[in-house]
């Protein structure tokens, strides 16, 4: 999808991509080529530039370069084509936590498996992993994770390919909570454990209580809960992205033909190292 996109300068839209689209331009190699544009020719110029950019960012996989060409709403276009560099996260808070802005818990998902890092014992891991990660996927990220993790940690910069799934399935028709979204798709297979069900945001901060305080059970599911909430976002990912392709190239068949869409992963070879992490708390 990625080498389909035109969205890469201020005069053309999601209208204008379309246009060059039905016209046949269905790559950017097409537009670099074109002698007769159906844009106007000093928005085809510019393009042609930005084009130029994409491709050796492309060539680099620098996703920060490609990143900043694209309008935030359009990072979801990265997913393919950087899925081996992305980290899926989600963070827990408590209200009597008084270190790293109240931040309990972060778990995240990437290539090497699920990690779990926790207050008290070693939430600054994080910023090694992070390192690693160019593309970062949350629910809801925008408005809660990142700026709390910025807060904690004032050095941390998060990638610059930010995709946050709140916003992207909103524009495909789902709205509310991520649990509530999961339950709507529930041919995703991303129903949790029975402990698990009809946990929430109050009850994971009541379940690091007990469990700092020593109930290693609670702790446990504390832990659970949250890593859940992680893994998950991995599948709701790569469904949105495959739903998104659809919807935006439903009426231009010969791009649909040519975009590669995701596998939707299951969860299952990554409950094993879960359990891992959960047994050694």
């Amino acid at each position: 999808m990625i080498e389909s996109t035109f969205q890469l300068v201020r005069g053309v839209g999601p209208g204008r991509e379309r246009t060059l689209w039905r016209a046949g331009a269905t790559r950017w190699c097409d537009v670099l080529s074109t002698k007769d544009p159906t844009v106007p020719r000093s928005v085809h110029r510019e393009l042609c530039a930005a084009i130029a950019e994409a491709e050796s960012a492309y060539q680099a996989r620098d996703v920060e370069h490609l990143a900043s060409l694209l309008p935030s709403r359009e990072h979801w276009r990265l997913c393919e084509a950087f899925a081996e560099d992305a980290v899926y996260l989600d963070i827990e808070t408590s209200d009597d936590a008084v270190e790293y802005a109240g931040i309990s818990a972060i778990g995240v998902l990437d290539r090497s498996g699920p990690k779990l890092w926790l207050a008290g014992r070693d939430l600054r891991g994080f910023l090694d992993a992070a390192e690693e990660w160019k593309v970062l996927v949350t629910f809801n990220g925008l408005s809660f994770d990142v700026p709390v993790l910025r807060r904690a940690f004032p050095d941390w910069q998060p990638p610059a390919c930010h995709v946050d799934l709140r916003h992207v399935l909103a524009r495909l028709g789902y709205s509310g909570g991520l649990k509530a979204i999961e339950r709507s798709l529930s041919r995703l297979n991303l129903a949790r454990p029975a402990h698990l069900d009809g946990i929430d945001g109050w009850d994971a901060g009541w379940l690091y209580r007990r469990g700092r305080d020593g109930d290693r059970a609670a702790l446990r599911t504390f832990a659970e809960y949250n890593l859940y909430d992680a893994i998950n976002l991995r599948t709701l990912a790569a469904f949105s992205y495959n739903e998104m392709l659809a919807l935006e190239t439903a009426d231009v068949p010969a791009v649909r033909a040519i975009a590669r869409t995701m596998p939707v992963p299951e969860r299952g070879e990554v409950l094993y190292d879960v359990s891992k992490i959960l047994l050694a708390l």
